[in-house]
Parts: structure tokens; C-alpha cells; sequence
């Protein structure tokens, strides 16, 4: 007879059961995009949520949103305006903001960065 099933510590759901999304909305951030013209000053007004795979990961969140918003605002001011246009830069920034977010909150796990408001002027 197979040995019988281990727990994996993950809750048991019923088929066709969906888990509610855990929604968190990280503070405004407004920063300055570098430029080859330094006499023009363009600036990115970025609203976004992150989506967690579960309430007690809001916690976690919280306790290291210093470091979140570090990484955020370091690679942020590294992008230039060509970096963000078209999907393809959109998908790029999402890709990159996801990593960084997940290697400040581990071991909390984000699914996705929703974009709320993109706003370069």
C-alpha cells in the first residue's frame, strides 16, 4: 500500500474554489527620470498595488515598506522616458518592479504589481 499523503502546510481547497485576492496599495512616488538633456526635467508620478497571496503577508509588507520604497526609487531614477514607452516597457517595468519587491519582502510573495497610475511629465 502507498504510504499515506504528507501535509505540505498548504490549505486544502475544493475544486473550483478561487482564493480571494489580497490587494495593497503601495504610498505615491514621485521621482525624476534621467535625461541626455539636463535643462529638461522629466518626472514619473507612479500609483501602483501589489498583489498578495494572503492577509498575514500585509505584515510582512509593512515591516519592510522602507526597503520596498528604496528599491523602487533607485531603479526608478535609472529610467529614461524611451525606457517606459509602448507595452513592451510597461511589461519591463512591471517584471522589474515585481523582482525587486519580492527580494524586500521575502519570504511574504507578491503575484503581480497593478499599476494604478502612471503619470510622466
Amino acid at each position: 500500500a502507498p504510504p499515506p499523503p504528507q501535509a505540505t502546510g498548504a490549505p486544502v481547497r475544493a475544486p473550483g474554489e478561487v482564493q480571494a485576492a489580497v490587494f495593497y496599495d503601495l504610498p505615491e512616488m514621485l521621482v525624476d527620470l534621467g535625461s541626455a538633456d539636463p535643462r529638461r526635467r522629466t518626472f514619473l508620478k507612479l500609483r501602483v498595488s501589489l498583489e498578495l497571496t494572503s492577509v498575514a503577508d500585509t505584515m510582512i509588507v509593512d515591516a519592510n515598506m522602507p526597503r520596498v520604497i528604496d528599491s523602487f526609487q533607485v531603479y526608478l531614477r535609472e529610467l529614461r522616458v524611451e525606457d517606459l514607452q509602448g507595452s513592451a516597457g510597461m511589461y519591463r517595468l512591471r517584471e522589474e518592479l515585481l523582482q525587486r519587491v519580492n527580494a524586500a519582502v521575502r519570504p511574504a510573495r507578491v503575484e503581480d504589481v497593478l499599476f494604478r497610475e502612471m503619470l510622466i511629465q
